[in-house]
């Protein structure tokens, strides 16, 4: 199942847990948003952000509590590692692949795209660990 996502999905870069908040200036400054996603693979990371940095709130809102009791059962010394590895969507959801860096376990969310694009809470409805 895990392989078939990746190898649909897009490849993508590390979502970083670090609260350094400072960018690179560039050449057109984009709008800004209220810091809530506009996507559901950025629901998604925003997610993985939160749990590497302890952000329960966030969470809270990102998720469903199915969810969010999931990672907050898993939290350990590695939450912050994981690093996005595919992404594909179909039938109004987007599935999200990371791998954990330190541990190679896999962990697969599930985006609703409708509340994702709408700003809505609980976008993220399921989740799936692969050890």
């Amino acid at each position: 199942m895990i392989a078939g996502l990746a190898s649909l999905g897009l490849a993508a870069g590390p979502v970083s847990a670090s609260t350094d908040t400072s960018s690179a200036p560039a050449a057109t400054q984009a709008p800004q948003s209220s810091g809530y996603p506009t996507s559901a693979v950025e629901y998604a990371d925003k997610l993985v952000s939160a749990y590497g940095n302890g952000e329960g709130q966030v969470m809270d809102h990102l998720a469903t509590r199915n969810v969010v009791a999931a990672l907050t059962e898993r939290h350990d010394k590695h939450a912050e590692r994981w690093h996005r590895t595919s992404a594909d969507s179909g039938k109004g959801i987007t599935w999200v692949s990371y791998t954990n860096l330190e541990t190679q376990e896999v962990m697969n969310l599930t985006v609703r795209n409708s509340i994702a694009v709408d700003k809505g809470g609980d976008a993220v409805r399921e989740i799936e660990f692969m050890d």
